[in-house]
């Protein structure tokens, strides 16, 4: 799913001044690891510090655009899922003057290969989420906004499956869940209410070369456009 949510448009239609930052807090899903996309950048004084994936609203552009350059600027992906999250002001370190960015999250599919950082960005990497540390406080306070927002929405939409592969078992989903909202969940439970719910299809394929039993592969039930579309999914982790 590829999304610009309503309020990114709204703004687009008026003229962006170049001194507010779009920040990028890009998300993927790796092993049973949440993490974000951290880069090295020098500040106004020349020190390094680790921030989020960022950039100025140039000439011309909007700040959804801009928001879509920096995710294929810095990993060459063109399909994610990205939402605003809300404008943040802060103290400007070359002025008096108050600073504004605007936040958006991101989440970004792995692949059989891996994700990767594009080869032309240098000194990026991703971190564990539950490892992050160095962040600029402006930068650190956007990711703690985000992973709020992202655990809020995770329960009420389908939003978390752009962080899996296309095919899935319903142990990944399961440690996707438990990943981002630091609970443990009811495995039995789980399954059944999340196969209740038409969510998902069967792909007719199991994992193969494992030492354990093999799982069924699943797929998102991308012909339920009510479900998907929607934000009225109640997942209600409450006795999982």
């Amino acid at each position: 799913m590829k999304r610009g949510d309503e309020k990114g448009k709204r703004a687009n239609s008026h003229y962006i001044s170049n001194s507010i930052e779009i920040d990028c807090v890009i998300f993927n899903f790796e092993g049973e690891t949440l993490k974000v996309l951290l880069v090295n950048q020098k500040d106004n004084q020349g020190n390094l510090n680790w921030r989020l994936a960022n950039d100025w609203i140039k000439e011309g552009q909007t700040i959804l655009s801009t928001a879509h350059n920096i995710l294929e600027d810095y990993i060459g992906e063109q399909h994610f899922y990205l939402e605003q999250l809300k404008a943040f002001s802060y103290p400007s370190q070359s002025s008096t003057q108050e600073e504004i960015a605007i936040g958006y999250y991101a989440l970004v599919k792995n692949n059989a290969q891996g994700l990767t950082i594009k080869e032309s960005i240098a000194d990026a990497k991703w971190v564990g989420i539950n490892e992050v540390n160095g962040l600029t406080d402006k930068h650190k306070i956007i990711l703690d906004y985000s992973v709020k927002e992202l655990r809020k929405n995770i329960c009420k939409s389908a939003i978390g499956f752009n962080l899996l592969p296309e095919k899935f078992t319903l142990l990944q989903v399961l440690h996707l869940y438990e990943e981002i909202l630091g609970i443990e969940i009811n495995k039995p439970n789980f399954r059944r209410k999340i196969l209740q719910m038409g969510l998902l299809y069967d792909a007719n394929e199991k994992e193969e070369d494992v030492s354990h039993r093999a799982a069924k592969f699943y797929s998102l039930n991308l012909n339920n456009n009510e479900l998907l579309s929607q934000r009225e999914i109640n997942f209600n982790f409450n006795g999982f």
